[in-house]
């Protein structure tokens, strides 16, 4: 890995973590079963901007071993195989708490913020302001004042910070809060729209179906 090698006798479960844009390879002298799990980078940015740690980078890992991390590959591994029969919202959060485990145990922080992107502390205001208005029209130009940025600028550094634009998060942040209410069982599904922003129920279904893969009722 990145021009380094190691030999020895790998044990059931053994880890190995390469971070995106490092070479890497394996050579093994009898047969051996391998989980590879990849992790799209836009969605990592995500999980460590939800984690309050952002810019958090995946340390190298030649040989290690991590249980839970090791459960969570193989749950993924089995639906897969299965051909996802519990359905695409088991798997989607199954593979959050896989990317979690990875934040959790084996990253790093840089010492200071890297140029061209976001400081945890104006994420952290964007994503207070965003929660605090989710019924009101929110605008990418109020975000980016809360950055300190110019609206074009703004946009660019977010999307590279969190993985995705201003406009997704805040409907990320939406659909979120939206879940939580129909599992609470409390309101209807039209009053949730109203309540997290969503035009009506009819917009709210749809970005449940395009992110989730099931209609609200699933959810519960």
């Amino acid at each position: 890995m990145s021009g380094r090698r190691a030999k020895h006798e790998m044990a059931a479960g053994t880890v190995a973590i390469s971070p995106a844009g490092i070479d890497c390879g394996a050579d093994s002298e009898q047969s051996a079963d391998i989980l590879l799990i990849a992790v799209e980078p836009r969605q990592f940015a995500l999980a460590s901007a939800e984690s309050d740690a952002l810019d958090a980078e995946l340390r190298e890992c030649l040989s290690g071993y991590d249980e839970s991390l090791l459960h969570a590959a193989q749950l993924l591994a089995l639906e897969d195989a299965q051909g996802y029969p519990r359905g695409p919202l088991f798997w989607n959060e199954a593979a959050s708490r896989f990317i979690d485990r990875l934040l959790v145990r084996h990253t790093s922080r840089p010492p200071r913020a890297s140029r061209g992107r976001l400081g945890q502390h104006a994420l952290r205001r964007i994503r207070d302001y965003v929660s605090a208005h989710l019924a009101e029209p929110i605008e990418v130009a109020a975000l980016a004042a809360l950055a300190g940025r110019s609206s074009f600028h703004f946009s660019r550094v977010f999307a590279r910070s969190v993985g995705m634009t201003p406009h997704r998060y805040v409907v990320h942040l939406r659909l979120q809060a939206a879940i939580q209410h129909v599992r609470r069982g409390r309101m209807g599904l039209a009053e949730i729209a109203a309540e997290t922003g969503f035009a009506d129920q009819s917009h709210l279904s749809r970005w449940v179906r395009r992110v989730h893969g099931v209609t609200p009722s699933e959810l519960a």
